[in-house]
């Protein structure tokens, strides 16, 4: 008895809305009764009324046959069929390889296709696997940094299915642990397109967000392979270099979708890192000393554009992400947070996620050996020599009456809200005679 092999039915095949999968045994057909509507290569066919059959032979474990589905347009209308022929090899080439995957990949859809029997009977996770071999092939030093359209295509494709199949059936991750040097071969020589986050490269970044990157069940590699003993840098400056370039060309709303993901994977490879990529993607994404020219942010730097961007009224994940991975990279510690990314900057993030914020500005900023790094401001980070100067004139005693008055009344209406237990500073200096101090 032949082994029973899976056919993949798109039933809209031109706007891919829905997908039927069905298996066939042996005697290689099936047929089965639609209860919903379909739009199969164009044409309409009633719901309730249509059935579609299927018809092939198995070669290497993948069908091949023909697909026909009959029905009514409508109720008063003849009988009518249309049929199209189909080929589902995954070891050809790239058209068949593009025509495959996406079928499958649909399938991944509503329908209840078992993927553990594709990878267990019919070595899914292996053909996945060679074709990605097969497009890392040509990425060597001396050959081109670009693929053909249909390969990049057919590339996308398998890409867009393991991440599914791995999203789908996580204990099936390490079925595709051999793929991840070669995905890192292709997203470390490939050209950056302009904007970068597009086809392959934002397809590439997702496959390896839930592949076994810290290798931990994985026993495939001696080396970890994202760390390479060459150049234990090199994967993870390619990624934060086209965060660097996203950054710079993708608006904020197509940001919100596009560069969550590379900031998850930076977040994931940073939580297990050896001491050097950890200490190098610190230096590429925190402030640096040059930072402190500006207040914290204001600068044309990456860390200062991502921390605007951790603002942005339009991108809530986006925000979310960026204050993770800030918020990872100085430790997890609340004050390290503080001290790298600002007060503005980091408050709304900790008290988000119930965590303790720093007292004061000056808790903050204060230097290891307990007390307040002379050189800065600490509460916008700039550096005190840095700062404008206010070059005019001091305030009349009138004026300065004004101002606590006004700070009173601000305090006691935020008080009042509930939101903070804050403490208002002019009632305190009454209480204790600092009032002429203050004034």
């Amino acid at each position: 008895m032949a082994t029973p092999a899976l056919l993949v039915v798109e039933t809209s095949c031109l706007n891919a809305e829905k997908t039927l999968a069905a298996q066939f045994g042996s005697r290689g057909s099936w047929e089965q009764n639609l209860n919903l509507p379909l739009n199969f290569l164009g044409l309409q066919f009633q719901n309730g009324n249509s059935r579609i059959r299927g018809e092939g032979k198995t070669r290497g474990g993948i069908a091949i046959g023909k697909i026909t589905c009959q029905g009514y347009k409508n109720k008063s209308s003849s009988s009518f069929s249309k049929s199209v022929n189909t080929e589902c090899d995954l070891e050809e080439n790239s058209d068949d390889e593009f025509l495959a995957s996406r079928l499958l990949f649909l399938a991944t859809y509503d329908t209840d296709l078992d993927f553990d029997k594709l990878i267990d009977n019919n070595n899914l996770g292996e053909y996945i696997n060679n074709h990605i071999y097969r497009h890392s092939k040509r990425f060597s030093k001396a050959r081109k940094k670009k693929l053909d359209q249909m390969d990049e295509l057919a590339l996308s494709e398998t890409l867009k299915l393991m991440f599914n199949i791995t999203n789908f059936y996580p204990h099936r991750v390490d079925a595709f642990s051999p793929s991840i040097p070669h995905i890192l071969k292709i997203l470390s020589r490939i050209e950056i397109p302009t904007p970068p986050l597009q086809a392959p490269v934002n397809y590439l970044i997702n496959s390896l967000l839930n592949l076994d990157l810290e290798a931990k069940k994985s026993k495939h590699f001696g080396t970890n392979p994202l760390f390479p003993k060459f150049d234990q840098n090199c994967n993870v400056d390619k990624l934060i270099n086209i965060l660097d370039q996203a950054v710079a060309m993708h608006k904020p709303q197509h940001l919100e979708s596009l560069a969550v993901p590379l900031l998850t994977l930076l977040r994931k490879i940073y939580s297990f890192a050896p001491e050097g990529p950890k200490k190098y993607m610190e230096w590429l994404l925190l402030p640096e000393d040059n930072d402190h020219d500006l207040p914290i942010g204001k600068s044309n730097t990456l860390s200062s554009r991502l921390l605007r961007l951790s603002t942005s009224p339009v991108a809530p994940s986006l925000r979310e992400g960026i204050s993770a991975l800030m918020f990872e990279l100085s430790g997890s510690d609340a004050t390290d947070f503080v001290r790298n990314v600002g007060y503005g900057f980091a408050a709304g993030f900790l008290m988000s996620h119930d965590m303790p914020v720093p007292e004061t500005a000056k808790e903050a900023f204060s230097t290891s050996a307990g007390g307040l790094d002379p050189n800065l401001n600490p509460i916008t980070g700039q550096r005190w020599d840095a700062e404008p100067q206010d070059g005019g004139p001091e305030m009349t005693e009138e004026e300065k009456e004004r101002e606590a008055e006004r700070l009173f009344i601000l305090f006691e209406r935020l008080k009042a809200t509930g939101v903070v237990d804050v403490e208002n500073p002019v009632s305190a200096a009454l209480q204790t005679g600092r009032f002429e101090e203050l004034g």
